[in-house]
């Protein structure tokens, strides 16, 4: 039997004047389901690099071969492009009192809870430079096989 591919959904929002934390938290109780990762303001772009490397993820958890114990940490390494966490958390992740990004990524269409105020990544066509960047990501998980 072959397995389907289930589509995977990414949104990407830019937010300001929240909590990383909180809005990470508000995100996930909206969307049970979903994956949640907040990160620096410009980590991405284009939503649609976001989707591709949750994509990742969500295959790397359905297929037992995730960077780390927890899909969340997972994405952070992808868009990192290390395996390391402290030095994810230091060039991706999100800090207080500015702009950051959160990423809300799973099977079904996100939900935003009542009052986030994220505004939406656009989505365009994947540059080269994304592109490579996808396939890095991917190769992150290669030595683990």
């Amino acid at each position: 039997m072959v397995d389907e591919m289930r589509r995977v959904t990414a949104r990407a929002y830019l937010c300001e004047g929240m909590d990383p934390g909180e809005a990470k938290g508000a995100l996930a109780r909206a969307n049970p389901e979903a994956v949640v990762q907040t990160l620096r303001a410009g980590s991405v772009k284009n939503e649609f690099l976001a989707e591709m490397l949750a994509a990742q993820t969500l295959q790397a958890m359905e297929s037992g071969g995730l960077l780390a114990k927890k899909p969340e940490i997972d994405l952070l390494l992808r868009f990192a492009r290390t395996t390391q966490i402290s030095r994810a958390i230091e060039s991706e992740g999100a800090t207080r009192g500015g702009k950051f990004l959160a990423i809300v990524a799973g099977h079904a269409t996100p939900s935003l809870p009542s009052g986030f105020k994220g505004v939406g990544l656009p989505r365009k066509r994947l540059s080269r430079s994304e592109l490579a960047r996808i396939e890095e990501a991917a190769l992150l998980g290669a030595d683990r096989s």
